[in-house]
């Protein structure tokens, strides 16, 4: 064999050799992009540093970039350091659904500072959502954000862009938190006067007719059961029941992972003074105990909704609040955009004053029933506040709602 065979052969194998090296050289830089890939919050929090507006392409139609220039100009040109998110928020993505967390995941990627956040939610065609971070923040994004919804309301179809101006209106006024009052007052429904522009006599007439119509179906429809026999029961309520065991579950799943991930937050902050640090590791604490009684003795819609308000305490803390915001007394799972209000009991003439968030409000002062937490006490679901306080933390605290010591009650082990 020549000299020259032997070096073609020599080249070729040694082609051979390294070409998946110079294969995994050439995508190296490709790999590395991969590797620094942005999560969500991080991609969101980019945009933000280019312009105080952040809005989704699903809402390019919705809220127009003429519109969104406009209000990033009246931001720009304000006193406070606001930001304004519109994105799709749904069950399972990155927040779960919650625009509370996408906010408090937002400006933690933003570094510490103080800061105003306004998160846009599609629910009952649409809410805004505000929250404030940093020791000077006194709520005014929190407050521009309920006033908007107090002045729009869901079935008005009030564009993307009128709800922030609103906001933007009320967080930058003098005092935020009379603005949103001002609001609330004007929400109030009117007196009952009884001129209802027919005669009075009319409407009893209706009601009485209504009535014997009603009574006569209800007597029909017992004769059609009856005349059916004993047949089998369809369990009509399984899926109903099916729907629950999920969110419950999906609760559950979000507690543990907020646990995680503030956990590692709270092991890397810097800047915190020793008794936010110290009341922000407490309520963390308080707040996995009641995780892994759960994990011993069985998940529990009002110790998943309790886990979710002690890590609020403890977000509260950190954040450097010396007066942590308050949950919706009549499910906490509403959030914390609260104000006080006087709930009369249903059907009687005692009244109590609690923090309700927007709806629940609005319903109280419609004399109707918010829509409030179950619990099961004595093989019977109940609102969660009628269960006996000496039984449940919930209820004799109504979630910190009406106690400031939710914290060191499960840390001591004293329910009531």
């Amino acid at each position: 064999m020549s000299a020259r065979t032997v070096a073609v052969s020599v080249l070729a194998l040694l082609a051979v050799l390294f070409e998946p090296v110079a294969a995994t050289a050439a995508a190296s830089p490709d790999a590395e992009a991969g590797d620094s890939a942005l999560t969500p919050a991080e991609e969101v929090a980019e945009s933000l540093a280019e312009s105080p507006v952040h809005v989704d392409p699903a809402y390019d139609t919705a809220f127009p970039e003429q519109e969104r220039e406009r209000i990033a100009g009246r931001i720009e040109e304000g006193p406070l350091d606001l930001y304004v998110i519109v994105i799709p928020l749904a069950p399972g993505d990155a927040w779960d659904g919650d625009p509370e967390a996408l906010l408090s995941a937002v400006n933690d990627r933003m570094g510490r500072g103080t800061r105003h956040m306004l998160a846009y939610e599609q629910v009952l065609d649409g809410r805004l959502v505000g929250a404030d971070f940093g020791t000077q923040a006194a709520d005014e994004a929190l407050y521009g954000a309920m006033t908007s919804d107090t002045v729009h309301r869901p079935d008005e179809g009030v564009s993307i862009a009128d709800r922030v101006d609103s906001a933007l209106d009320a967080a930058r006024s003098e005092d935020p938190a009379a603005a949103y009052e001002e609001a609330t007052a004007d929400d109030d429904p009117p007196p009952a006067t009884g001129r209802v522009g027919l005669p009075l006599w009319v409407l009893w007439a209706g009601l009485a007719a209504l009535g014997l119509l009603l009574a006569a179906m209800a007597i029909i429809g017992l004769f059609v059961l009856r005349r059916r026999g004993a047949s089998a029961a369809v369990p009509q309520h399984a899926a109903f029941d099916n729907a629950d065991r999920a969110r419950l579950q999906s609760l559950v799943e979000r507690g543990e992972r907020d646990l995680i991930e503030f956990g590692e937050r709270l092991s890397a902050a810097t800047g915190v003074s020793e008794s936010h640090l110290s009341r922000a590791l407490d309520a963390r604490d308080a707040a996995a105990r009641v995780h892994d009684r759960m994990k011993a003795q069985g998940p529990a819609l009002a110790d998943a909704a309790g886990v979710l308000v002690l890590l609020d305490l403890a977000e509260d803390a950190l954040a450097g609040r010396d007066k942590p915001r308050r949950p919706c007394y009549a499910n906490p799972l509403h959030g914390n955009g609260t104000r006080s209000v006087q709930w009369r009991e249903f059907g009687g003439s005692r009244t109590v004053e609690v923090p309700l968030c927007t709806a629940c409000a609005r319903a109280v002062n419609k004399r109707g029933r918010p829509s409030v937490l179950p619990a099961e006490h004595d093989g019977r679901t109940v609102p969660y506040y009628e269960v006996p306080a000496e039984e449940s933390v919930w209820a004799a605290t109504g979630f910190g709602a009406l106690t400031d010591d939710l914290v060191n009650r499960i840390l001591s082990g004293r329910p009531g």
